[in-house]
This record gives C-alpha cells, sequence and structure tokens, in this order.
C-alpha cells in the first residue's frame, strides 16, 4: 500500500498527473491531493486543505498525509507579478521539501520544472541535454530554475527527481498559452476581427500534456534521484504551424495581427529536448502526435465556449 501527494492537483497539468497517478494505482494505494482549495473534481482522491506560504500548516499536512510519493506540480506562471511567482515557485518548494525532510524516511519526490530553466540555447546545442548550463532570462525562468536547484540540493532521506518540461500543449489548455488562447478566441461566438499573436515563427519543443503527466509518474517510479529529465516530444514545431491548424479545425476565418506585448525577451528562437536519458532509463516514451494533441484542444474548447484551466493550481 502506498500513499501519492498530488499539488497543484487544480490546474492544468496537475489535473492531468492525478488523472495518470489513478490509472496507475496498485490495489490498497490511495492519492491525496493538497491544496489552499479543493479542486472541482478529485477523481477518487482525498483532498487536504494545505498552504505552501503556511509552513507550519504544511508539516501538519504532511505528517498526516505520510505520503510514500510526490509529484509538486503547484506554482504560478506568467502573467504572475515576478514576485508572486518567486514566492510560489521556489519558496513554495523549498517549503515543501522541508516539510517532506523532516519526516525522516525515504519519500520519492518529482518536481515539475520547466524548458523556461535554460535561457535561450545556441542552436549547435540542439536538442538540448539535462546538463546543459542554465541561463534563464525571465522571472518565470529563474524561479524555477531556483527550485530545481532547491531539490538538487536538499539533503535528507528524500528520493528527489525533476522533470524539465518543456511547451505541454493539449486539452484544457489555459489561455495564459498561446494557443490556449487562439483556441478560446476561436471557439468565441464574438470572434474578433483580427487575432493577435507574437511570433510565429518561433519555434518549440510542444508536448502533449498527457503525455508529460506520464512521465513525471514515470520518474516518480523509475527516475533515479538527484537527476534532472527533460520530458518533451523531442521535436520543434513553430507556433504557426499550431495556429494554423487551429484555425482549420475552427472552420472560421480570421486575420492574423502582430502582438509586439506576447513576445517576452529572453525567449529562445528554437527548443528542443534530447530524450536520451529519460526514455534510456524509464520505460516512458512520448505516444500523442502533434496533430491529435491540437484537435482535442480544440474539441475541449469548443466544447466550453472557450474556458480552461489555470494552467498551475
Amino acid at each position: 500500500m502506498a500513499t501519492w501527494l498530488i499539488t497543484g492537483a487544480g490546474g492544468w497539468l496537475g489535473g492531468w498527473v492525478l488523472d495518470a497517478v489513478g490509472r496507475t494505482l496498485a490495489d490498497g494505494d490511495r492519492i491525496v491531493v493538497l491544496g489552499r482549495n479543493r479542486p472541482a473534481s478529485l477523481r477518487g482522491a482525498l483532498f487536504v486543505g494545505a498552504d505552501l506560504r503556511d509552513p507550519e500548516g504544511l508539516g501538519r499536512a504532511v505528517r498526516d498525509v505520510a505520503p510514500d510519493y510526490v509529484i509538486h506540480a503547484a506554482g504560478k506562471t506568467p502573467p504572475t507579478p515576478d514576485e508572486e511567482m518567486y514566492e510560489a515557485n521556489f519558496w513554495g518548494t523549498d517549503r515543501l521539501l522541508n516539510a517532506l525532510r523532516h519526516l525522516d524516511r525515504p519519500v520519492r519526490v518529482v518536481v515539475a520544472g520547466s524548458a523556461a530553466e535554460l535561457g535561450p540555447v545556441a542552436a549547435a546545442d540542439l536538442p538540448v541535454v539535462e546538463d546543459q548550463v542554465c541561463r534563464p532570462m525571465t522571472a518565470y525562468g529563474r524561479s524555477k530554475a531556483m527550485a530545481t536547484a532547491a531539490a538538487l540540493v536538499a539533503r535528507g532521506p528524500l528520493e528527489i527527481v525533476v522533470g524539465r518540461v518543456f511547451n505541454p500543449v493539449g486539452p484544457g489548455m489555459p489561455e495564459s498559452l498561446a494557443f490556449g488562447r487562439f483556441a478560446a478566441q476561436l471557439a468565441a461566438p464574438d470572434l474578433p476581427q483580427t487575432l493577435l499573436a507574437g511570433r510565429l515563427d518561433a519555434r518549440r519543443d510542444f508536448v502533449d500534456v498527457r503525455d508529460a503527466a506520464r512521465a513525471l509518474v514515470a520518474l516518480a517510479h523509475q527516475g533515479q534521484a538527484r537527476r534532472i529529465y527533460n520530458i518533451g516530444s523531442g521535436h520543434s514545431r513553430t507556433v504557426q504551424e499550431g495556429l494554423d491548424l487551429l484555425i482549420h479545425l475552427s472552420g472560421r476565418s480570421v486575420r492574423i495581427g502582430l502582438d509586439a506585448g506576447a513576445t517576452r525577451r529572453g525567449e529562445p528562437d528554437d527548443s528542443r529536448a534530447s530524450l536520451d536519458r529519460i526514455t534510456a532509463e524509464t520505460d516512458w516514451r512520448p505516444s500523442i502526435p502533434f496533430e491529435r494533441s491540437m484537435a482535442d484542444l480544440w474539441s475541449a474548447a469548443s466544447a466550453r465556449g472557450g474556458m480552461a484551466l489555470p494552467l498551475t493550481g
């Protein structure tokens, strides 16, 4: 019998992690969702209220749950103010690890990292490996890099793995991410005459959010402690390709305009993950093609009139 603890299950990635863990539970295992707010759907899990900003309350909750496995998917993303991202992503992670450390026994912990930790990577260094020197250029990237560093240097009996997620896509994608915003606008009854977009020639490694969730669960079982693992598709595509697919799926006609504010300083021209480490050391492989990810994103967006979950909870 094992107890799984999941943070961020009220968000997009965390919600799919909850689903992925539920699909792999052995008889007698249980899932506990930890957070400030109870998710709309617990999918058979228990809920324990705790705030990552409150060390004492967090410590009590962790002692009560006594987890064997933890997947930490909670955090904040842009356009959250910088100070809140540092508080949630770095300090929240640090407090959770401290609370788990006080259990004074081995616990398998997977921290969800981000490709934003890397910053710009030279074309000659693509596909990027996990040992690439990180030069994050955004507050989000720096806050996630600090969380990764805290996880990897954590002392004690914790067995900590970092899953560095590249660019997740798929159903439920929030409007804070480009394709989620495009899908919501295309699904809305009052479609704008001009759909504003940032750089359409930028290339990204888009991985289906369901594949990313499965990868985090695989790392809980099979990842080596104190290691980073890239989670991506191993290929890069332009933003233009994804937008063209969504427009085709919507059957609507729309002009595309430049949104200068959507381009952030320090974003890379291309981003592509080497999957050699994760495919050699676990049985995980990305299985959902980009075209299906976009089709499922569109189906979900059109069914709900554009509404989506937040990226993290």
